[in-house]
């Protein structure tokens, strides 16, 4: 199965999923308000079109004809690497525009939270980030991965292709 992916799409389309994450997180870092947390979401919607399109261009790359399992491993190795590189950046953009961040003094704080959110150096900002960076990315990248393959099928009465994605036991 790793023979089969296509490791340079599957990197690009990660960090453009990524990318994209990272615009409406950026603003909302900036923002340091929890009323403009609808931002993350916003953030993992891009991430979702972006594992979509990846997804639709492999299937359209094997002919609308490659086994949904293989598809689906495809959608889900982009949206890990999607999820580990908005991180990274995610990290980067928190460490360069919270003052403090990677110190000891006090940083920027996130405004208007309610009062059961996440109390750490930041007030939760840290937190409400990288969950949507991990959390809600994975849930967005696996809905993907998981209904799209059924969808691009063209021939769905048989599957002539191996099931399993990690080996190859049983054909010749």
């Amino acid at each position: 199965m790793f023979k089969k992916l296509n490791k340079r799409a599957t990197l690009i389309s990660g960090c453009i999923a990524a990318v994209l994450f990272c615009i409406p997180a950026f603003i909302y870092i900036r923002a340091a308000n929890y009323e403009k947390s609808w931002l993350l979401y916003m953030g993992s919607f891009l991430f979702m079109i972006a594992v979509w399109i990846h997804t639709m261009l492999e299937s359209k790359r094997r002919d609308n004809n490659e086994s949904t399992i293989a598809l689906a491993f495809a959608s889900h190795a982009a949206t890990m690497v999607g999820i580990v590189v908005s991180c990274i950046l995610c990290f980067l953009l928190l460490s360069l525009f919270v003052p403090g961040y990677l110190s000891s003094s006090h940083p920027k704080t996130l405004t208007e939270e309610p009062a059961n959110i996440i109390h750490d150096k930041t007030e939760g900002l840290s937190f409400s980030v990288f969950m949507a960076a991990t959390a809600i990315n994975f849930s967005v990248g696996s809905f993907t991965a998981i209904v799209l393959p059924f969808m691009l099928k063209k021939n769905q009465t048989r599957d002539s292709r191996v099931p399993t994605p990690l080996h190859n036991r049983g054909t010749k």
